[in-house]
């Protein structure tokens, strides 16, 4: 009986036991403290049409408000502050062409529980609305401008040139009635290597501003053709007898045509002299191709402001080398480059160029050596850097899988669209199981479909390749929706919803202006030139 008691007993309380820990855990669950609200979520896209930015959040339901916050400098300083109820707002009265943040916070009933900013984006303004033109690069010279507008409204009558940098009056001209049927006007006098503002009036109302820096003045020993005409040889036949460190001038809309192989062994600038009356560049057309001269130890060769063409696809280069070399630099600056098999192969001989340069160029219709092929373990690049350029119907672009890269790769603010080849085994970049040293770097590129393929018009193609020992850091960086990768795809890449064709202007021929203002990259990303 005693025992059966006991049973009875023990059964009681650990069923009371039981039922306590289940109303405590019921309690417990009941009072669960109030947690911070979520970070608010972007709706859309940034916008900024004039100057103003629109932006907009998902709602928050149990948000009784948020706070908006504008910025220019990611927030080490706040600009301006917005309260609102709604997932709404519009900043109003900002500065033409500035690049503006927008951050957002969720605010609840009890403030301790608001949440954290969320950072919605960046976003620039447009260019003031305006019938100034931009000076171009064959527009400006180290001393003079070409100003150039479109008559529109009221006409243009007085232009003053300040500098940027305190706004103090360089030149004021009033505009005659020439200058207002020819929409420009030349004026000199200026200081080079100087940042300048041009302000167009129409009497006292302000049609628009352009900034431009002038040119820095040649040093050295300046050869100048631009006096002889009709003698397409003469640049191949100069460059032999010129001092080391000579910049050639070209005279623009010339033809000068490299016909047989020309050896370089020493320093050597070669661009298109300024002439504001004429904007098209002195063109080099390729019979032929550069060479090294054997053993020669350059420190730097550039091209500036040249159009490059070859005169076959399968066989011409700008530099196809045989010949052992070390080179500090090699440049392609402002030049526009095509029909070429390749635009420099090192094919043979124990050559080191330790600085690969493209900037602010234009590099269309490149065969299968791409735009440069390390082709022997002999050979070897150092740091390629491709900057502020578009790149375009090219099979491939940087090929080095013979030898290791001396430096790193950096690919910054380019376009890319036609490249490479698709079939699925053609990359961007191809260091093959080679280490790239100093890693990989590439930021704020587009990047759109890849070549067709003219066996089976597959348009598939890979980013890059290289050892597991390289480090790749990318960011901001866009991919159109016809892009379509095979693999080997670059950390961080954005998916774009929209095709090459909806992006761009006219991407066919080498148009690649952005027409899609709702593209989040419109003022941030592909080659400058090209943004909105």
């Amino acid at each position: 009986m005693n025992n059966k008691m006991h049973l009875i007993m023990r059964n009681i309380l650990l069923a009371l036991t039981v039922f306590t820990l289940c109303f405590s855990a019921c309690k417990k669950t009941e009072e669960l403290e109030p947690t911070r609200l979520f970070r608010p979520v972007l709706k859309d896209q940034l916008v900024a049409e004039g100057n103003w930015v629109e932006a907009r959040w998902q709602q928050i339901s149990s948000a009784k408000s948020y706070t908006v916050q504008l910025s220019m400098d990611t927030f080490r300083t706040v600009m301006a502050t917005m309260n609102t109820d709604t997932n709404y707002v519009r900043f109003n009265d900002l500065g033409w062409e500035k690049t503006y943040q927008v951050q957002v916070r969720a605010n609840a009933p009890d403030t301790t529980f608001n949440s954290r900013y969320s950072l919605l984006g960046s976003i620039k303004t447009p260019r003031f609305p305006t019938i100034l033109n931009v000076p171009g690069v064959s527009e400006v010279t180290d001393a003079a401008v070409k100003v150039t507008w479109s008559n529109s409204g009221a006409p243009v009558t007085r232009i003053r040139i300040i500098k940027t940098a305190d706004s103090s009056l360089v030149r004021e001209v009033d505009v005659t009635q020439t200058d207002i049927s020819n929409q420009y006007r030349i004026i000199s006098g200026l200081a080079s290597s100087t940042k300048h503002t041009i302000l167009l009036y129409s009497e006292t109302t302000l049609r628009g501003w352009a900034d431009f820096t002038t040119k820095t003045p040649f040093t050295g020993t300046v050869i100048d053709l631009r006096d002889i005409e009709g003698r397409p040889s003469v640049l191949a036949d100069t460059i032999p007898v010129i001092p080391a460190g000579s910049t050639v001038l070209l005279k623009r809309g010339e033809t000068y045509e490299i016909s047989s192989t020309v050896d370089l062994g020493k320093n050597i600038i070669i661009t298109s002299g300024s002439d504001l009356m004429a904007t098209e560049q002195a063109k080099l057309y390729f019979n032929s191709n550069f060479n090294f001269a054997e053993g020669s130890v350059i420190d730097s060769i550039e091209f500036n402001d040249v159009y490059l063409v070859g005169s076959s696809y399968s066989s011409r280069y700008v530099f196809n080398t045989t010949r052992g070399a070390q080179v500090g630099k090699m440049k392609f600056v402002n030049c526009h480059a095509e029909i070429f098999r390749g635009l420099v192969r090192l094919q043979s001989g124990t050559t080191m160029v330790s600085n690969f340069i493209i900037e602010n160029s234009t590099i269309d219709s490149i065969s299968n050596y791409g735009v440069i092929i390390v082709d022997n373990a002999t050979c070897k690049a150092g740091t390629i850097v491709l900057r502020n350029s578009t790149f375009y119907k090219a099979e491939k672009i940087i090929t080095s899988s013979k030898n290791d890269l001396g430096g790193g790769i950096v690919i910054e603010n380019c376009t890319f669209n036609e490249t490479p080849l698709g079939g699925g085994s053609n990359y961007i970049i191809d260091a093959g199981s080679k280490e790239v040293p100093n890693g990989i770097t590439v930021n704020n590129n587009i990047f759109g479909m890849g070549k067709p393929n003219p066996g089976n018009g597959s348009v598939t193609i890979r980013d890059f390749r290289a050892s597991a020992a390289t480090t790749v850091n990318a960011s901001n960086n866009y991919r159109t929706a016809d892009y379509e990768s095979a693999g080997s795809d670059l950390p961080n890449v954005i998916n774009y919803t929209r095709k090459s064709t909806e992006l761009w202007q006219d991407a066919a021929n080498g148009n690649f202006k952005i027409v899609d203002n709702l593209f989040p990259g419109r003022s941030s990303a592909g080659d400058p030139r090209w943004r909105l």
